[in-house]
């Protein structure tokens, strides 16, 4: 009996001092931090060597690819690095881009690349510092100076706005460059300059001058009109002035024709040399010859 009592107090006391130790350990139990809250700033997953694109009718129309590209979470946004793309104006026409970095809305297919290199038909390569693009509207422009380099067409300006549906490129002020011809290389400026593709049209407005080796041509709007990659003529509109060793003739309109090397002036042409004044019907110009015809002349001597 006594015994059996010693070993219930063992026991007991065992029990005691077990419920002792777990509320010991218990009590000072290391608490587990709370999880972080997460930062709106930081919902951003990060990914490697992505691809975006979009479709118009079924067919893709335009490609991103990034070597990095970070993801908001909540939005369709995403910010990328070392741009490669290219866009499909036409089926049969396809402009490549390059950027260092940019962002987009994947949804509005919109957004803007920084550091921008641009070749279309391997015959026009643009670069400009910054650029927007929205390709749902088919649209592309930046506020920033653009270099504009081709195989017969070159020129530098700020502000230029792309329409590739309308195949239209318009660049908005400061605009300089020149052209190549069967007859030489033309320099030119104005304050606008516009470009058709389809009508392969290039229109130069105001204070347009055009210089060449044996003429300058000064006037409002200067419409240059060529054929495949060959200039054909030229037409100047607009209190037009054409300077040739030094003989000055003036015209509200003037026709370059690069293949016969000739300028038809029209609407009141006059011509001045050595204090002579030829008005007629129409005055020609052979740059070749470096001579003057006028149509039908009426002069004035000045004393």
């Amino acid at each position: 009996m006594k015994n059996r009592t010693v070993v219930v107090c063992i026991a007991f006391g065992c029990i005691i001092v077990g419920l002792s130790l777990a509320l010991y350990f218990f009590s000072n139990k290391p608490q587990r931090p709370p999880p972080p809250k997460l930062d709106q700033g930081a919902r951003i997953i990060v990914f490697k060597n992505v691809h975006y694109s979009g479709e118009k009718k079924g067919t893709v129309d335009w490609e991103i690819k990034a070597e990095i590209a970070r993801k908001f979470i909540d939005t369709p946004d995403v910010e990328m690095e070392v741009i490669k793309g290219q866009y499909k104006p036409k089926p049969d026409v396809t402009v490549f881009f390059n950027g260092s970095r940019g962002k987009m809305n994947t949804e509005e297919e919109k957004g803007n690349i920084d550091d921008v290199d641009i070749i279309y038909k391997d015959n026009y390569r643009l670069k400009t510092k910054s650029m927007d693009f929205d390709f749902k509207k088919s649209l592309a422009w930046t506020n920033a100076p653009v270099d504009i380099e081709g195989s017969k067409l070159s020129l530098k300006g700020v502000g230029m706005t792309a329409n590739t549906s309308e195949q239209t490129v318009r660049i908005e002020r400061d605009v300089s460059g020149f052209i190549e011809t069967g007859k030489g290389q033309y320099r030119f400026s104005s304050d606008k300059f516009f470009y058709m593709m389809k009508e392969n049209l290039y229109i130069l407005d105001g204070k347009v001058i055009m210089r060449g080796e044996n003429m300058n041509l000064l006037c409002d709007r200067l419409n240059i009109f060529s054929e495949g990659n060959e200039v054909e003529k030229a037409e100047a509109t607009g209190k037009v002035r054409l300077l040739s060793k030094g003989t000055i003739a003036k015209s509200e309109k003037a026709v370059y024709d690069f293949k016969e090397d000739k300028v038809v002036m029209s609407g009141s042409p006059i011509v001045l040399k050595d204090k002579t004044e030829m008005e007629g019907e129409s005055i020609v110009y052979n740059l070749s010859k470096g001579t003057f015809f006028v149509n039908r002349p009426k002069m004035r001597v000045e004393r």
